[in-house]
């Protein structure tokens, strides 16, 4: 069963990097992805909204709760194995895994292999983008930040009504605009937007685009990230991150114009149908 507990004031479960101070009234902290999936189906029947809290590393706002309960992942961190493909290694971890914790488990070493006997050699690998130690590797992935999508393998994701699935890279491609995938009881089937978007801001919007990319970027407007694999590096790239939050509300008609979010808006009432998922500020 998992914990859920009233939120005082002064809690830091209110407020991030950023100059803004929210408001809710519990906090919700499951110790693992079942307990995660029983607090947010209780949420889905209530119809409370849920703002996700991680690391709470953002300087826009991002996890700053407007309301309802703050499901806490803070306790969803760790290491979860490591192996490889055609395209090299690659460390699997829960998403409030600090990026510190990932280098250091690389520097250790000893790392359990996903595939049971498996030999994968990580020698010298690092984290593959310049992030702060303190972020966490969920809350990266769901901002894009430095520009790690092209890193990311593989995601699992929870969705609002507690089902769940898993994609890799490659799995599931848009045919044109239409995208279609299964996951848990239900099918989703929708067209994408119309805009073609760019790496620095929002989910990655394309013709023939991956699945894989509408999560990636989207501050969890879609699904909860609680699993996620990053391909590992020899070196540490420096990239531009231009990050987003409450504090950046608009950007996306700004950016692509009124329909984009209108698009974007229909494509969360398909995934989110309660709407439950109050995370970030991108809608």
């Amino acid at each position: 069963m998992f914990l859920r507990e009233r939120i005082q004031d002064g809690s830091r479960y209110l407020n991030d990097r950023s100059t803004l101070r929210g408001h809710a009234k519990n906090v919700i902290l499951p110790n693992d992805e079942t307990e995660l999936r029983e607090g947010i189906r209780y949420s889905s029947k209530g119809n409370t909204k849920v703002t996700i809290s991680g690391s709470r590393m953002g300087s826009r706002g991002g996890s700053v709760p407007t309301g309802g309960d703050v499901m806490s992942m803070e306790h969803l961190s760790g290491i979860i194995g490591v192996g490889k493909d055609e395209i090299g290694p690659y460390l699997r971890v829960l998403p409030c895994t600090t990026i510190s914790q990932f280098n250091n488990a690389l520097s250790v070493g000893g790392i359990v292999p996903i595939v049971e006997g498996e030999e994968v050699d990580t020698t010298g690998k690092v984290f593959p983008v310049s992030v702060s130690l303190e972020h966490s590797v969920g809350g990266t992935v769901a901002i894009n930040r430095s520009n790690i999508r092209p890193y990311v393998r593989r995601i699992k994701v929870v969705f609002s009504d507690s089902t769940f699935m898993t994609m890799d890279r490659g799995e599931y491609k848009a045919e044109g605009r239409r995208i279609m995938f299964p996951a848990g009881r239900n099918y989703f089937s929708f067209d994408l937007p119309e805009y073609d978007s760019t790496d620095d801001y929002g989910p990655k919007i394309s013709a023939d685009m991956d699945l894989l990319d509408l999560f990636i970027g989207s501050e969890g407007i879609f699904g909860i990230i609680t699993e996620v694999d990053i391909y590992l590096s020899d070196r540490v790239e420096e990239n531009p991150t231009i990050e987003s939050g409450k504090m950046d509300n608009g950007k996306i008609v700004e950016k692509y114009g009124q329909k984009a979010e209108d698009d974007l808006r229909r494509i969360k009432e398909i995934l989110d149908t309660n709407y439950i998922l109050n995370i970030g500020n991108l809608l």
